[in-house]
């Protein structure tokens, strides 16, 4: 009995992640936050992947790449 517990209790937490993943990509971007990109630049993490990225896409802007 514990078994069927368990994978219901399962079922139902992997159906409520689908659920909740596939109404968050419904849901509309909010106004003002459209094209918005990391001001790294505060930031004082230096490993940090969004930050390498960010300044990657700096140097291309740049042409010193």
């Amino acid at each position: 009995m514990q078994v069927i517990f368990a994978i219901l209790i399962a079922a139902v937490l992997v159906g409520l992640n689908a659920f909740l993943y596939i109404r968050n990509r419904q849901t509309p971007v909010p106004e003002g936050c459209e094209n918005i990109k990391p001001d790294c630049a505060a930031c004082g993490i230096g490993d940090c992947a969004l930050r390498s990225k960010f300044l990657e896409m700096k140097e291309e802007e740049n042409g010193d790449h």
